[in-house]
């Protein structure tokens, strides 16, 4: 019982490990990102929502001359900064320069106009952020600058003062914003070229470098994280992710899917190779056990068990914590793979069966719309496929263990609290994705998905494999022992007969 009580307690605290470190990763929205996301979201429809919704609870709300006050404040900064780009003071530089330059192509019309057009900042985006950015007294950007600013002259007007917004109504009108895009679908961020992405391709994200990602976002974002997002980006643009399918992100997500579990067979094969040797050392393990049976309760006994269970271990090069290396090693890219799909903002474009891949996985399930019927499918898809690859390779390994050293000695080695959390380790794994699929986009399910399918193959293969070596090993024995030589493979004499031993001494 106790046992059974430490396993739950260690399944839950892997589980909540598991959720806090995926969360490390950082979001690459900059604020003018964000700012072009408000702007999307914040249509007139959903400001009238909110501002029912304050009055509702009892929130003052700012009169219309306030709002006609701030429209014009942006009309102003709008042509202020148009004006003299170099000196810009409401947006960056780079955005109204790139704005400048897509109205010079609009009226030279050259042949590759629409592709300007999806690569620069256009009017509605400049000044989104314009209002809903700025700068701070340090020259840095930050989200509300120029509408705080704004807000509070509004305050200082004696005839905009009785319509001004209170403290308590700004902090409600920003939150109900951002909960919006939180809770809705957000438009993420990671891209290496600058665009207009979302379901309808109408909000602009600032392309980001490599360096930038080590600088601006983090270490583990600039070596992992990036890398994966510019691959997931690269292919999906090569297969044509424009538009309402989205064929081209489900490819590429496909063939990043395969080149990370590439990666981690290769991190992993000696880890194989290692677990593999220590079920052959098995019935060995078992006579050490036998030759201390009171081991579990005398620590002499269990001292020197251990002993000898190592340097058998170091005979036949077993590291029997290799596995747990490789888990850690794994990790890392586990999380950057998280990071790299949430954030790619190439996988916000086109959809699936009704289903777009920016679609949190439950909101999609419980939404009743067109996106449900294909969510529910991949998310029963993907449990089941997980449930597979990762009981798969621990059914394998003790149908081995019982063909090979016999049921006895294989529930003797489930008693040993290595073993057992080997083996409780991916079980534990396999429940925290599939609960969290729930709260992640299809897009990350869906490399689940592809993940899982790959393991099983890999699986199945890797069986075929040692099958077939330990075939012609068999055979290779064979033919050892029945040659002429009086040697066996290792160079020492084979078992002879009395009369052949003597001869062999006289000789």
């Amino acid at each position: 019982m106790k046992k059974r009580i430490k396993r739950i307690l260690v399944g839950i605290a892997a589980f909540f490990c598991v959720a806090i470190m995926t969360g490390c990763t950082k979001s690459f929205c900059t604020v003018s990102d964000t700012a072009a996301m408000y702007s999307s979201t914040l249509t007139a429809t959903k400001q009238t929502d909110i501002i029912n919704s304050a009055t509702k609870a009892n929130i003052f709300t700012p009169g219309d001359a306030y709002w006609t006050y701030i429209d014009t404040k942006v009309e102003e900064a709008f042509t202020a900064d148009t004006s003299d780009p170099d000196n810009a003071k409401y947006a960056p530089v780079s955005y109204v320069k790139s704005y400048l330059e897509l109205k010079s192509a609009e009226q030279a019309k050259p042949a590759n106009l629409e592709a300007i057009r999806a690569s620069h900042v256009n009017e509605t985006t400049l000044k989104a952020i314009i209002r809903y950015s700025g700068f701070d007294s340090n020259k840095n950007q930050t989200l509300w600058a120029n509408f705080d600013k704004w807000t509070e002259e509004a305050r200082n007007d004696p005839t905009l003062r009785p319509v001004a917004p209170t403290v308590t109504f700004l902090n409600y009108y920003k939150r109900s914003i951002s909960t919006a895009i939180n809770g809705g679908r957000p438009v993420t961020c990671l891209s290496p070229d600058s665009g207009y992405f979302g379901a309808s391709e109408d909000i602009y994200i600032s392309g980001k470098s490599w360096g930038q990602a080590f600088s601006e976002f983090g270490f583990i974002e600039g070596l992992l994280v990036y890398p994966i997002g510019w691959l997931v980006y690269t292919f999906a643009n090569n297969f044509g992710a424009v538009g309402v399918n989205a064929g081209g992100q489900i490819l590429a997500i496909f063939l990043v899917t395969l080149i990370v579990r590439l990666l981690i067979v290769l991190v992993s094969a000696r880890s194989m190779s290692s677990q593999r040797k220590m079920t052959e050392l098995q019935p060995q393990i078992a006579m050490l056990q036998s030759k201390y049976p009171n081991s579990q309760s005398n620590k002499i006994e269990q001292q020197k068990l251990a002993q000898e269970t190592m340097a058998l271990y170091r005979k036949n090069n077993v590291h029997p914590f290799r596995q747990f290396l490789v888990l850690i090693v794994q990790f890392p890219l586990f999380i950057a793979v998280w990071g790299a799909l949430q954030g790619s903002a190439i996988l916000t474009r086109g959809s699936i069966f009704g289903l777009s891949l920016a679609t949190v996985t439950q909101t999609a399930m419980t939404s009743g719309t067109a996106e449900a019927p294909f969510a529910i499918i991949l998310y029963v898809m993907m449990g089941i496929s997980q449930f597979f690859s990762s009981l798969l390779p621990m059914w394998m390994q003790n149908w081995h263990k019982k063909k090979n050293i016999g049921a006895g000695l294989v529930k003797t080695e489930e008693n040993n609290s290595t073993q057992m959390m080997m083996k409780w380790m991916p079980v534990m794994m396999m429940v925290v994705i599939i609960f969290m699929g729930l709260q992640l986009p299809a897009a990350m399910v869906i490399y689940w998905f592809f993940g899982a399918i790959i393991s099983i193959f890999q699986t199945v293969i890797t069986e075929i494999i040692l099958a077939k070596k330990k075939g012609n090993k068999k055979y290779s024995d064979k033919n050892s022992s029945n040659s002429g030589s009086g040697f066996n493979k290792r160079g020492t004499y084979k078992s002879q007969s009395p009369a052949r031993q003597k001869h062999m001494k006289l000789r």
